[in-house]
């Protein structure tokens, strides 16, 4: 008689490996080694919005993944991206979060960089005279860098497919709802940390499962649509809005102001790999991000955004309408769900979570847990094992 090996550790469950998730994953610093070399430093990643460098010179600042970042726009209109990084000596060359220059300028030794990166100054350059040292062999170290319908994502990897391919066609008519119908810019931004795996929040909004439990509001006045799996672990809830679940106060503000190209009561959750995710409700619409800083620590940054020129009472309409469907939803009521979910999953005596609710289609209603395993997919594949596990590694 003969057997036939078990595929994966004795001490996971007997299902399909795709549906459940070794818990190391979240706290081992080697996965998150790994998940830098392969997903962050390989894919492309939200960095911010083409409003927060409008014009020639303008610039902003970020660090993903601990990777100092300067954005610019440069003299023929084009956005840039470079390490916010002195080819001298090291020194970050932007300090502040943002601002506006004619060119780049280090604050240590005042070394000068143009726009477009090029190094253009050095005090005393004379002084290198013989050392081989040549102003056109330092330029500002570049990074890849485009922008699609406003939103800006940078790439560490030149070989990385271009943006449109990566998000695919899916997502970007989806996006284009409104964001192709109006200039828009931000009106709002707020950041925060919280001490999680980056993974916990994107789990979280691909999770239907729990939102009868943890949102009440959302219970009532929130009836799923339609998702949609994309290609390269994105993804697209559909939602609605129910006016019988809302106070008539609420509600009226919260259809005023409609977004170009938008149904009153239209929106959706529209989940980005492996960063980002930009939720639409009639008259708003927010981006939200994280930065990982570790293993075990998450800043959270979320951009609400309006259109260039309206009034600022439409502003605050919009401002109120995303507090009422997500901002307040997220940290009062999924925060404490995220830091629960990573204490818990610390422990020794429980190695793996279960992701095995419902039929691997690529299309349904709010509550299997198809989009976690679509994303989950993406984390695969991107990491090169056949399991939500190192455990290889790990054992």
């Amino acid at each position: 008689m003969t057997t036939t090996a078990r595929k994966y550790p004795v001490w996971a469950p007997n299902i399909d490996p795709s549906r459940w998730v070794d818990n190391r994953v979240y706290t081992d610093p080697r996965v998150y080694e790994r998940e830098v070399e392969r997903i962050f430093n390989r894919t492309w990643l939200f960095a911010g919005h083409a409003s927060e460098a409008r014009a020639s010179g303008d610039y902003f600042t970020t660090a993903l993944f601990e990777q100092p970042l300067l954005i610019v726009r440069d003299k023929s209109g084009t956005l840039r991206a470079f390490a916010n990084t002195c080819r001298h000596r090291g020194s970050k060359i932007a300090l502040e979060p943002c601002g506006h220059v004619a060119a780049l300028r280090c604050p240590y030794h005042n070394w000068v960089y143009d726009l477009d990166g090029s190094l253009i100054g050095v005090p005393g350059e004379e002084a290198y005279d013989g050392s081989g040292f040549a102003k056109e062999d330092y330029p500002l170290a570049g990074i890849r860098c485009e922008e699609i319908l406003g939103l800006v994502f940078v790439s560490f990897d030149p070989d990385a497919p271009a943006l449109r391919d990566f998000l695919g066609p899916t997502i970007i008519e989806t996006l284009s709802t409104p964001l192709a119908n109006a200039q828009f810019e931000i009106i709002k931004f707020h950041s925060y940390e919280l001490p999680v795996n980056w993974k916990v929040f994107a789990e979280n909004v691909r999770d239907g499962y729990h939102v009868p439990f943890v949102h009440p509001f959302f219970r009532k006045a929130s009836p799923p649509g339609p998702y949609t799996i994309c290609e390269n672990g994105h993804a697209v809830q559909r939602l609605g809005m129910d006016p019988n679940g809302v106070e008539p106060e609420v509600w009226a503000k919260t259809i005023q102001h409609t977004l170009p190209g938008v149904q009153t009561g239209e929106g959706y959750v529209l989940t980005l790999f492996p960063d980002a995710t930009l939720t639409l409700r009639s008259n708003s619409i927010s981006i939200d991000s994280q930065i990982t800083l570790g293993p075990a620590k998450v800043r959270f940054e979320n951009r609400v955004l309006g259109i260039v020129g309206e009034p600022p009472e439409v502003r605050d309409i919009r401002i109120f309408g995303h507090a009422t469907w997500f901002l307040n939803p997220v940290e009062l009521e999924d925060g404490p769900i995220f830091v629960g979910q990573q204490q818990g999953v610390a422990s020794n005596a429980v190695r793996y979570s279960i992701i095995a609710r419902g039929a691997d289609t690529s299309t349904g209603t709010r509550g299997d847990d198809n989009r976690l395993r679509g994303w989950w997919a993406a984390w695969r594949t991107a990491m090169d094992v056949d399991m939500n596990s190192l455990a290889d590694e790990l054992d």
